[in-house]
Formats: C-alpha cells, structure tokens, sequence
C-alpha cells in the first residue's frame, strides 16, 4: 500500500498547498481507505495547539481545524504509530475522490509539521 509521507516548513499565519496535489493519489476511488497522521516539531518553543489539520474528500469535511499533535521526543513519527493519527477514513464516493489534506500555522513564528498519508490499507 502507499505512503505519502512530507516533511513541511510553513511560515506564520500561512496554509499550505494540498499535501497530494499533483501526486497519483490526489484521486483515489471509493471504498479507499486513508490514515492520515501528522505532528509538529515544537522544540524551543512554548508552542501547543497552534497548528491546525484540514481534511476533505470531495465536498465532505472529514477534520476541521483539528489541532496538530506536538512531536514528542523518544516517539517515533509515523502513521501506524496511534499518537499521530488524526484521521482514519473510508471514501464512499462511486466515482473518483479527490482528497484535500492541509494545514495552516497559526502562530507568529515558523513551523516544520511532519505528514504521512496512508493509502489503502
């Protein structure tokens, strides 16, 4: 199954393009599944929950302003791991999906976010 995994440095106040955009999994057919896990790297920082996660399929919002997880030192990133997982879903459409994941830095300084989508399994 396949992994799309990103590491991202979003400046303040910015959102980012959409993770799977021009990727062969922008689209994706129904009855996929997709785990979608993500962190931010907060060291020297007092930041906490700043950092927001979009998800949308098509017309449906599947994550709204979901606040990303801090990475925790001595946990390792990653989309099995459950600590980062923020979503875990099904596409229902018949036809084609397309899969919108993003993310927005509400902060006045700069973020370094780590992504990995999941596909299929």
């Amino acid at each position: 199954m396949p992994l799309v995994q990103k590491t991202l440095t979003l400046a303040a106040g910015a959102t980012s393009d959409n993770i799977l955009a021009n990727t062969n999994y922008e689209f994706v057919d129904g009855n996929v599944r997709l785990r979608v896990a993500s962190a931010v790297d907060t060291a020297g920082t007092s930041a906490t929950a700043d950092t927001f996660l979009n998800v949308s399929v098509n017309n449906a919002e599947y994550s709204k302003d979901v606040s990303v997880p801090a990475l925790v030192t001595g946990q390792p990133f990653g989309v099995l791991n459950g600590s980062y997982t923020n979503n875990d879903l099904l596409t229902t459409g018949s036809q084609r999906n397309r899969v919108l994941v993003r993310f927005t830095n509400d902060t006045a300084a700069t973020r370094t976010i780590r992504c990995g989508i999941f596909i299929g399994g």
